[in-house]
Order: structure tokens, then C-alpha cells, then sequence
């Protein structure tokens, strides 16, 4: 079947739909910017300047790395401008155009048009993909990344497509570069090449490894170069850490994969409530494996697959680490669109409008609710947005008067001054012609390292800038103060969001 000119005026509405929906709240700075997005800015200007890199952002094991391709992604958006909201427009970019693959994935599934717009509808909508959408961390890249996995395999076992081994090996290993505990998705890959074995041939075969091979090599020339560092960092992920006392037991992580996967599913169905949405997905989940006809390649089992594909992983992680699902959002859209429709072409009109109506009303509620306020699902400190931490800076340099100032910061990580250092050096310096002076922590080792000015001594006006302080121990915030206050009077107390600016001077005979 061929897509007419009005399927894809319909399509290129349904991606503008979802680009308006990620981005409509970055006018007012709404951007989540913490100390990771601060340090990938930061690397991200050394190549812009010449300084290539092939190491990736850390993971969370020791020794254990994500490609460098999350840096080289953000190249394009940081050599136009300093400014963060111009790479979260970037990928927002892509992850609009992800209805794209959606839908077109759907439509090959089930080879019904209105199957693959309703799903691309839903995406559209997702709350969970508008998060992630202006999120500028790693994993974010796996929103149409992991899709392209799933398109690729689907193309070459199914449909015998000469660039299916190809754009899934390519979508595999991208995913592999944007966080690397998606080599997960390597399961179902297997799975579905062994089932789809007729239509499987050696060259495929030889395409799938060889582009994917390619895709990751940055990441293997840092093994290399590094003496396998990372292999190290898997072996102590598959250890427990615990003692036998209190190591988990299988029930345990049964309803840690329950936990993970309600979210996530409620994420992008009913994320106004995780109970009603994660049960609705597994609803969904029982019912398409009912009618799944035995014994043929079907969307049934293919989807369930992609579905609960992190169950490989479920032990290398817990609820507060909700990209380790990232991708499978896509899947939940789809699935939920091929029921509505089917309900709909099936009679059931009532049924099928109101799965529509709950999904995308709870859906866009959760954004115009929670995208206001940054990416609220990911940040551990509440309300560290580029609003507030800009407006902070505009005030030092305000009440400072034009005159030189220093800053001292309480930060997430304890005493590393990134994101006041690149902020300051953007914004600050821009706007008003100059950084103001260090006296904080030594920097030594630190990205921030040397990015302000040295402390002359000079500067009457201070301010403390101390960021939310969920994560920050309380007695590290008291050692500051006390430090602050034997050496600087305090003037005045400011709040903005959660983000606190004392300002100060040196009280004589200090």
C-alpha cells in the first residue's frame, strides 16, 4: 500500500504536534540543568575546539563507560551557541521525528494505516518521551534509537527487507553509545533471528555484526586502550555486593521488574496514575498474547518481547533508574494504539473512545502539569532549572552593583563547581562583560577548574549559591556556612525555586 500526499500532511501535523509539546515550555527556561549537563557542555566545547574524544560519559558501575556518541550529537547545537536550550531544541528534534518510526513500525506490523497513526498519536503525546525529549543526558538518545532496533529486526525477519539487518545493527549499537545497559535489547534480537531463521541469511548475518561492530568502536578502542577496564565493571555488576543475610531474593526482583515496568508504562498511557496505567499495559500485554495465533511470526509476541525486554537487567538496577527502560515507551504506544483501533474497527466504539480520550488527556495533563518544571522524573534536585539558576546569576551581578564579586557554592556532587562555572562563563560573561572571582573548593581536576576568576582579595561583594539540597549530607551545608560566616557578614537571604543566593560582605577586621 502506498502513503498518500494527505497521509503525510497527517504525519508531518502529528510531528509538529509532539515537537510544540516537547519544547513549548524552554521559552521560559523550563530545562532541568545539573551537574551532568554542565560537565557533557563542557567536553562537548573541547571537541567543538579541537580536543576529540572517544570517552563517553561514566556509567554507574566503576570502570564502566557510555559511548562518546552522546558528545558528538551535541556538536552541531553547542558550535551554534553556549546556550543549553539551543541542544534542547536539538533533541527534541529528534525525538519528535521518532513518530515517524513509530509509525511506520506500526504499519508494518499490522499493515493497517490506522493502527500506525493512532500509535503515533499516542507517542505524540507521551509524557514520558516530552520528558525525555529536553532531558540533555545520554539515554535520551535512546528514545529513537531503540526504535530503530526493533524496526530494522522487524524488516528483516518478517518482511525480508535487504536494510533490515542493517538500520537494526546501526539502531543496537547507537543505543549501546547512549547508554550502555541497553545491550539488553540484544535478547530479543537473538530471539527473533533464531525464530525468523528461514529468512535469515548468512550475508545478513555478516551485515548485522559488521555494522554493529562499527557502530560501538569507539567503545571498544577505549577497552582497548584502557586495559578492558569495562569488563571489570561488568563482572562487579553481576555480583551481588550483599550479604547472604540480606541479599534479594527472587520475589524481590520480581517486584522490582513490576515496579520498573508499571512506570514506564504508565509513563506513556496513564501517567496521572501508575497503578491504573501499568495495569492497563499488562492488560493489554494478556490480551494481545490471547489472540496471538500460534505457530507464525506475529506483532503479538514481537511487541510483548520489546515490552519486557529489561527483565535481562532488572537486577543491575532499581526504581530510581528509570533509563534503563528508555526505548520502551514506543512499544507501549503502539500497542495501545493497535487496540484502539481494532476495538474501534470492531464495533467497540464506546471501548476504544475512551481508551483514546484516558490516554491522551492523561497524558497531556502530566505535561502541561510537570514539563513546566524541567524534567521532573529524572532530577534528584528539585527545581534546578536554567529559570532559576540564571535568574540567580543576574542577581549577584545586580546587587554587586557592576563592581567585582566572588561566589562560594554548595553543589550536587559535594564541592564540584560545574554548572555555576560553565553558566557563569556563558550567561555571565556575555551578558556582563565578565566571571567573577573563585574562593570556593580547589577545582583541581575538575572541568570548572580555572573558569573563574582567581580570588584577588579585592572583591567586597560575595555571594553563596547554595543549589537544592536534596542529595547534599546536612552537616556539609553546616561546614559551609560556618566557614561563610567567619568570614563574611551576611546582608540578605534570596530564594529562587529551591535554589538559595546569600549575599554577603567582608565584615572588618576579617
Amino acid at each position: 500500500m502506498k502513503f498518500t500526499k494527505i497521509d503525510m500532511a497527517v504525519l508531518l501535523c502529528l510531528f509538529l504536534l509532539a515537537y510544540f509539546l516537547r519544547v513549548m515550555f524552554l521559552p521560559q527556561g523550563a530545562l532541568t540543568f545539573g551537574y551532568d549537563q554542565a560537565r557533557d557542555a563542557m567536553v562537548t566545547q573541547q571537541i567543538i575546539s579541537g580536543d576529540f574524544k572517544i570517552l563517553g560519559p561514566p556509567a554507574s558501575a566503576p570502570g564502566l563507560y557510555h559511548g562518546v556518541f552522546y558528545y558528538y550529537f551535541l556538536v552541531p547545537a553547542y558550535s551554534l551557541s553556549h546556550n543549553p536550550l539551543v541542544a534542547a531544541y536539538w533533541t527534541a528534534f529528534f525525538n519528535a521525528a521518532t513518530v515517524v518510526v513509530v509509525f511506520y513500525l506500526t504499519y508494518l506490523l499490522t499493515m493497517k494505516k490506522g493502527h500506525a497513526f493512532l500509535a503515533a498519536l499516542f507517542f505524540a503525546v507521551s509524557f514520558e518521551s516530552s520528558q525525555y525529549a529536553t532531558w540533555l543526558s545520554n539515554p535520551t538518545l535512546a528514545v529513537w534509537t531503540v526504535p530503530l532496533i526493533y524496526l530494522g529486526l522487524w524488516a528483516w525477519i518478517s518482511e525480508k527487507k535487504r536494510w533490515g539487518p542493517v538500520l537494526c545493527a546501526l539502531g543496537l549499537g547507537l543505543s549501546v553509545q547512549a547508554e550502555v545497559f541497553l545491550l539488553y535489547h540484544a535478547v530479543p534480537v537473538f530471539i527473533w533471528v533464531t525464530v525468523g531463521r528461514a529468512n535469515v541469511k548468512f550475508s545478513d548475518l555478516a551485515k548485522f555484526v559488521g555494522v554493529f561492530v562499527l557502530s560501538v568502536a569507539t567503545m571498544i578502542l577505549v577497552e582497548v586502550k584502557f586495559g578492558f577496564r569495562g569488563i571489570y565493571g561488568v563482572l562487579s555488576l553481576l555480583a551481588t555486593h550483599e550479604s547472604v543475610r540480606v541479599a534479594k531474593s527472587l520475589g524481590d526482583y520480581l517486584l522490582l521488574f513490576l515496579n520498573q515496568a508499571g512506570k514506564v508504562f504508565a509513563y506513556s498511557s496513564y501517567p496521572g496514575n501508575i497503578g491504573y496505567g501499568g495495569v492497563l499495559v499488562l492488560v493489554l500485554i494478556y490480551l494481545a498474547m490471547r489472540s496471538w495465533k500460534r505457530g507464525n511470526i506475529s506483532w503479538q509476541p514481537f511487541l510483548v518481547t520489546w515490552l519486557l525486554s529489561h527483565i535481562s537487567v532488572v537486577s543491575m538496577g532499581g526504581t530510581s533508574t528509570p533509563f534503563l527502560l528508555v526505548g520502551i515507551g514506543s512499544a507501549v504506544s503502539i500497542l495501545v494504539g493497535i487496540f484502539a483501533y481494532e476495538w474501534w474497527s470492531s464495533g467497540q466504539r464506546l471501548l476504544a473512545l475512551f481508551l483514546i480520550v484516558f490516554v491522551i488527556w492523561g497524558n497531556l495533563s502530566m505535561i502541561f502539569s510537570e514539563n513546566k518544571h524541567g524534567q521532573t522524573i529524572f532530577s534528584i534536585q528539585n527545581e534546578m532549572t536554567l529559570s532559576h539558576e540564571l535568574d540567580a546569576i543576574s542577581l549577584t551581578y545586580e546587587l554587586s552593583g557592576g563592581e567585582r564579586f566572588s561566589i562560594n557554592t554548595v553543589t550536587s556532587p559535594l564541592w564540584v563547581n560545574n554548572v555555576w562555572a560553565y553558566l557563569y562563563n556563558w550567561y555571565g560573561r556575555e551578558r556582563y562583560g565578565f566571571v567573577p572571582e573563585w574562593v570556593g573548593k580547589d577545582q583541581v581536576g575538575q572541568l570548572s577548574n580555572g573558569m573563574l576568576g582567581d580570588a584577588s582579595g579585592k572583591a567586597q561583594k560575595h555571594f553563596l549559591i547554595m543549589e537544592p539540597l536534596q542529595g547534599i549530607p546536612p552537616r556539609f551545608v553546616n561546614e559551609t556556612l560556618d566557614e561563610e560566616n567567619s568570614k563574611y557578614e551576611l546582608v540578605d537571604e534570596m530564594r529562587l525555586g529551591e535554589i538559595i543566593v546569600q549575599e554577603r560582605r567582608i565584615e572588618d577586621g576579617k
